[in-house]
This record gives structure tokens, sequence and C-alpha cells, in this order.
């Protein structure tokens, strides 16, 4: 942020007019105030800021920005101080930007802004070295101000044009949506009578159906105990079949068990038979009794 204060000139002019002193001795104390103040206007530094650095570390006067052209100035092109910094460039930056681009009027209007506020600052700088101080920085102010008063009028366009766009989006987007209702309406209500028809058309199917069965009741009624008769005459033939199935099946049973009976008779006949034939085998064997005299 620059720095104005009461350069060394300036109290030495107070100091004259405060004890009247001759024109001679005023023009001596101009003198006197002027070479030691004269590095610090031009710097836009104050006497005593001056006096109280070294000769290489007074800042050189900088070149002020080329405001005129969105491109960066050369390297020495540099903002008096670091708060004072160029505004940052971007290359993409459209200085011609569609009435419909919206962000980028925005963008140029910040831009034009910020390129406002630096040349202000530039000018206050370079008031600093300038006798008149005050009146130079009101002027770069109303400068300022009126470069202001006319990014504001146009940003106020702009928000305008926003809203309206805005507001003709929604009724568009309203049409839209009423459209695509009425489109729905309109073809529910044929689904809906497609589905009433249909209904009818059922509904006489069912009643010629109901109306031709009753036609041949009679018919009907008669092929109905045909088929019963039939059913219970299978049935009948079904049950005796499984009776007689049944017989058969005990008589095998039977007849199984009265061979297996037989069976069990002849090998016991046999086992008898075969210990007949051995014990007599064994009496044949025995030692006979010895004859008398022998």
């Amino acid at each position: 942020m620059l720095k104005f204060g009461i350069t060394s000139l300036n109290l030495m002019i107070s100091f004259a007019k405060k004890f009247s002193l001759s024109p001679l001795a005023a023009c001596i104390v101009f003198a006197l105030a002027a070479v030691p103040a004269a590095p610090a206007f031009a710097q836009g530094q104050t006497a005593a800021e001056s006096m109280g650095r070294l000769p290489h570390q007074i800042e050189a006067p900088k070149a002020p920005y080329d405001a005129t052209a969105d491109r960066v100035a050369p390297a020495s092109a540099a903002a008096p101080n670091a708060s004072d910094a160029i505004p940052p460039v971007d290359d993409n930056l459209n200085l011609h930007p569609e009435a419909s681009d919206f962000d980028g009027r925005r963008a140029l209007l910040d831009r034009q802004r910020a390129w406002a506020e630096y040349r202000f600052s530039e000018a206050e700088y370079e008031c600093a070295s300038k006798f008149f101080v005050t009146s130079c920085v009101e002027s770069a102010r109303e400068k300022r101000r009126e470069e202001l008063k006319a990014i504001r009028s146009q940003r106020l366009v702009l928000d305008d044009d926003v809203r309206r766009a805005r507001a003709e989006e929604r009724e568009t987007r309203l049409a839209e949506k009423k459209a695509q209702e009425a489109a729905e309406a309109t073809q529910k209500e044929a689904e809906r009578r497609a589905n009433v028809e249909s209904y009818q058309n059922k509904q006489a199917e069912y009643q010629q159906r109901v109306t031709e069965r009753t036609g041949h009741a009679p018919e009907r009624a008669a092929n109905a105990a045909a088929h019963d008769a039939k059913q219970a005459e299978r049935q009948q033939k079904l049950q005796e079949a499984q009776k007689s199935a049944a017989q058969k099946a005990a008589e095998r049973e039977e007849n199984v068990r009265k061979y297996q009976q037989k069976q069990q008779e002849a090998i016991e006949r046999q086992q008898k038979s075969d210990e007949r034939k051995a014990k007599a085998a064994e009496g044949d064997n025995s030692p006979r009794n010895a004859l008398p005299g022998k």
C-alpha cells in the first residue's frame, strides 16, 4: 500500500510560513528541503522513509502497466509494491464475448475492474512524486470512479440479461412440460378407450358362450350321463380285476406255502431215512459172537 506523509519539503515550507521568513530565506529553505527530498519524491516515499534507507535500498520507479492491452508488459513493468500486483493474465479470456456468453462477459468485466483498480494504484504511486499530491490523487480517484461506474452499469445490464435468460429458460421448460403432459394425457385417453373396447368385446364373447351352452344343455346332459356310465363300468371292471388279482395272489402264496411245506417234509423224511441207514450200518459192523469150540 502506498504511503503518503509530510516530506521534509512540506516541513520546511510550513516552518517558513510560521516564522514569516523573508523571500530570500524562504528560497534558501526551499532549496535545502528540495535536495534531500528529491529522491523521496521520485520514489513516492516520504523523506523520513527515504532517509532511513541506503541508496541501493531505494526502489527505482517502475514503468506503468499498459492497461490498453491484455498482454504482459516487460519484466521491468511491475507494481511498485507487492500488494499492488498486476492482475493475473488469462490467455483464454475472450475480449469480445457473445451476448449469450454470460460467463465470458462477467469475466471480462471482472478483468476491467481489476485493471481500473491497478491503474488507480499506479496513478496514486505517480502522484506521490508530484507537488500537488492530493489534487492528483483526487483526479485519479475520480477517473477510477467513472471507470467503475461504467463497469457497474454494464454489470447491471449483464445481470438483467441473465435474469431474462433464466426466465425464458423457465418458460421454455414449463411449455415443454405442459406439451409433454398434454401428449401423455392424449395417450392415456387412447389407452383407456382401447381397454374399454377390449373389455366390451370380452363380455360379448362370454355372453355368446353362455348362450351356446344354454342351447345345447340336453345334449350336454346326455353326453354327461353316457360319460358317467362309462366311467362307472370302467371302475367296476377295475375293481373286479383288482379282486381277481388279489385272489390269484393269495392262491399263489398258498401254493408256495404248500410247496415249501412239502419240501420241508421231504427233507425231514430223508434225514430220518439217513439216520436209520446209519444205525443199520453200525449194527452190521459190530463183532459177532465167537462160535463154540473155536
